[in-house]
């Protein structure tokens, strides 16, 4: 059964989110290893939504939505700021570093399916797919970008 929490887009949030997503990944048995690649995710993704799609507007929302099961966890995150996207993206030259710039670059590295919707009305969502166990060949669909909702 899905879990949801709704945060405000205030950066001390994040740490909340972490630890709610933390503790349902721990009940439901995923590993120590993806728990920890599942809280750096989270933390980037939603420090994204409010410096970059609420422009560090305090008093918005951001909705998390987790779906667990035995082949993948499936993480949302909703916001209802500016939309993301995805094809304006430039990865950082990892032979320049920089300060920030990392965190898509962060959640594409370490999840297994990242996708953008964006066809609301306003906003963006935000799904993360992190596979339980290596994916086959045809569960792996990789990185996209949906406008409709569906990848």
């Amino acid at each position: 059964m899905p879990a949801e929490l709704v945060i405000e887009s205030r950066i001390d949030q994040v740490a909340c989110a972490r630890q709610w997503l933390s503790e349902q990944a721990r009940a439901a048995g995923v590993p120590e290893r993806q728990i920890q690649e599942l809280g750096l995710v989270v933390s980037e993704a939603c420090a994204n939504v409010i410096k970059h799609a609420y422009r560090g507007e305090l008093g918005h929302q951001i909705t998390l939505r987790l779906d667990i099961d035995q082949a993948k966890v499936v993480l949302s995150i909703r916001d209802c700021g500016a939309p993301f996207d995805p094809d304006s993206y430039v990865p950082p030259d990892l032979d320049q570093p920089r300060e920030g710039g990392y965190g898509i670059f962060i959640m594409r590295s370490l999840m297994d399916e990242v996708h953008y919707d964006t066809s609301c009305n306003c906003g963006t969502t935000l799904t993360l797919v992190k596979y339980r166990a290596a994916p086959t060949a045809g569960e792996r669909q990789g990185e996209g970008t949906s406008q409709r909702g569906a990848t």
